[in-house]
């Protein structure tokens, strides 16, 4: 298992090779793998004496390479020495237009083709090896199933293909459809199933094996809004579980409010890496939000903005500065008017998006 260190209270950071603290407060050898983390935090000690936490990695890649040829203008077509790194237990995002390299980075983690160069480790075992396939669990865009089929006859094909079977099974199969809401239409064919019950049974095939890392292809493509809810509840829910969730989706909406981390593909290669919020909030400039405000107000309000904007009853002034924003946030509440909003401007993902990919 690969671990990346991060600092506990303001002691030490570190990476890299840390020494284990025995009970006397010796040293007792380096500790790069920890075999058992398995989505736990381990206690683990700096040789300077500071401690720090190990963070186990769910996805590592470096320089991953895959290329299928070239365009007409000559640029390589594929994935282009992608490095990135997802840690356990959380919801990654990676979005990209058509073409960026979305489905290619997908069929590489999974072990389904093979880089040309570059490799990377998926819970801690290296890229490509068999063996760490029974520790995960795949959705794809448009699952296919025998559509004769119902869901209980289903998930006992996917149980018995990873050896499971017996009462465990059987109770496994119950659990998981009423995780995602189709242990009441259990006994329905699969030829009869909408989209989205199609979708929910393909979440529950994807957990059959219990696994620590799921990966999930355009999940709510083509539900409707309440379906596309549910989803998103049930994605959750695997997390809070202890999973890791990886998808994939050009539905940026989906994707903003559901994932701790972002990644932005466009041509092959990596636009953008980073938390949701620190990838929307733009840092150079502070946004005052208000409402109720009488012209005086307004115009006290907007004193020092590089920016204003009106819409209906709203009112939106931007800053330079923090002091400034306080100032005009000051100004509304002497006014009698109510700030809705005082802080960093922040864009959405699909802003961001649009400005990483370029249009």
């Amino acid at each position: 298992m690969r671990e990346r260190f991060v600092r506990v209270g303001n002691r030490c950071r570190e990476s890299g090779r840390l020494h284990k603290r025995t009970s006397h407060g010796s040293l007792d050898g380096r500790a790069d793998v920890l075999a058992n983390l398995r989505g736990r935090r381990a206690e683990w000690w700096a040789p300077a004496g500071g401690r720090c936490w190990a963070i186990g990695l769910a996805i590592r890649t470096e320089n991953l390479r895959k290329v299928y040829g070239k365009d007409a203008e000559g640029r390589e077509v594929g994935l282009l020495d992608l490095s990135m790194e997802v840690e356990e237990g959380q919801i990654f995002g990676l979005v990209g237009p058509n073409g960026s390299g979305k489905t290619t980075t997908l069929k590489l983690l999974l072990g389904l083709i093979f880089p040309d160069s570059g490799g990377g480790e998926i819970l801690g075992m290296k890229l490509g090896d068999p063996a760490y396939r029974e520790r995960i669990g795949f959705l794809p865009e448009e699952p296919y199933y025998y559509d004769h089929l119902n869901a209980i006859e289903l998930l006992r094909f996917y149980g018995g293909l990873f050896g499971m079977g017996g009462s465990a099974l059987e109770t496994r199969i119950k659990e998981l459809l009423d995780l995602v809401g189709m242990w009441d239409r259990r006994y329905i064919r699969v030829r009869n199933y909408s989209r989205g019950m199609r979708q929910r049974v393909g979440v529950a095939q994807a957990l059959i094996n219990d696994p620590d890392l799921v990966f999930m292809d355009e999940p709510t493509s083509g539900l409707d809004p309440i379906g596309a809810m549910q989803m998103r509840e049930v994605i959750i829910n695997i997390r809070e579980r202890g999973k890791t969730v990886f998808l994939c989706s050009h539905l940026l909406k989906e994707m903003e409010p559901l994932c701790d981390n972002v990644a932005i593909l466009a041509r092959g290669e990596l636009r953008a890496l980073g938390r949701v919020l620190d990838l929307l909030t733009t840092g150079d400039r502070f946004m005052v939000r208000a409402e109720g405000l009488t012209p005086e107000v307004v115009a006290k309000m907007s004193q020092g903005a590089q920016k204003t904007e009106q819409e209906a009853h709203l009112y939106t002034a931007y800053f330079e500065t923090q002091a400034q924003a306080l100032q005009s946030a000051q100004a509304v509440s002497e006014g009698g008017g109510r700030v809705l909003f005082l802080g960093p401007q922040r864009h959405t993902l699909e802003e961001v998006f649009i400005e990483k990919v370029g249009g």
